[in-house]
């Protein structure tokens, strides 16, 4: 009889406790899968974080590479010396000065050419780490002016002869420069250029009527030029040339023209 009692009991028991155990046993495995999971996403979080190191590494690689070819592609070490020539213009003619206008006929000329040459010097090649597609540089100029001549009597012969002797008068001007130079160079080859603002001293002839030749000023240009074999390069460029006018004559002028430069 209590076989028959207790056989029953156990059967119920068992069929009672054993979805708690396999309750028990699904939240394990699902704990475990949880687990591994989450395992699996810092893993791929980890992967994910190299790879985008060894991208950006592989980018500053490029830069590099594409900022030295094109340095290798545009100049030599920087450094350039140039020859230049072209047009210039006064503002206004040194006429009605005595020594312009010795003889009858006013010495109005306001117009002519220049010749010159220089150096550029490189500073920095990347604005010294602020950006890689410009360089900045010194250049240093000196330039002659010939705005015109005319014949006259020459001064010490008015004051001397009756019959003075004439030859012509030069309308000349010597200017030696500074200025800085910001050359882009994200072109490769060619390569736009701009001066915000030199120094300019100018030295004039015949000498004014306060008999003082010396003058001083400023500078802005722009130009572009082209690297057409090897370290040879040929450009273009327009100037505006202020002056402070202590030889009280008005030596403003501009210039437009062409250069050879070398680099080196």
């Amino acid at each position: 009889m209590r076989e028959i009692i207790i056989i029953p009991l156990l059967i119920i028991i068992a069929l009672f406790f054993s979805p708690i155990a396999s309750s028990e046993q699904s939240t394990s495995v699902l704990e475990k899968r949880v687990q591994q999971m989450e395992e699996e996403l810092r893993r791929l979080r980890g992967e994910l974080v190299q790879i985008q190191e060894e991208e950006q590494q592989v980018e500053r690689l490029e830069k590099q590479v594409a900022k030295v070819e094109r340095k290798k592609s545009s100049q030599a070490g920087g450094h350039m010396v140039f020859f230049r020539g072209g047009y210039t213009e006064l503002n206004d003619p040194r006429t009605g000065q005595v020594l312009t206008d010795l003889g009858t006929g006013a010495n109005n000329d306001d117009n002519g050419w220049y010749v010159g040459g220089g150096f550029d010097f490189l500073l920095s090649d990347d604005v010294w780490g602020l950006w890689d597609g410009a360089s900045i540089l010194a250049e240093l100029g000196l330039e002659y002016k010939h705005f015109g001549s005319r014949s006259q009597p020459t001064a010490l012969s008015v004051l001397a002869k009756p019959s003075p002797e004439t030859g012509d008068t030069e309308l000349t001007m010597l200017t030696v420069s500074a200025s800085p130079k910001i050359k882009f160079t994200q072109w490769g080859k060619f390569q736009p250029w701009i001066i915000p603002a030199g120094l300019d001293i100018h030295v004039i002839s015949p000498p004014s009527d306060p008999v003082t030749v010396l003058d001083v000023g400023f500078q802005v240009g722009a130009g572009a030029e082209y690297m057409i074999w090897k370290a040879l390069k040929v450009g273009v460029d327009g100037r505006w040339h202020w002056t402070d006018d202590q030889t009280l004559t008005d030596n403003q002028f501009w210039t437009v023209g062409g250069y050879l430069g070398i680099g080196f």
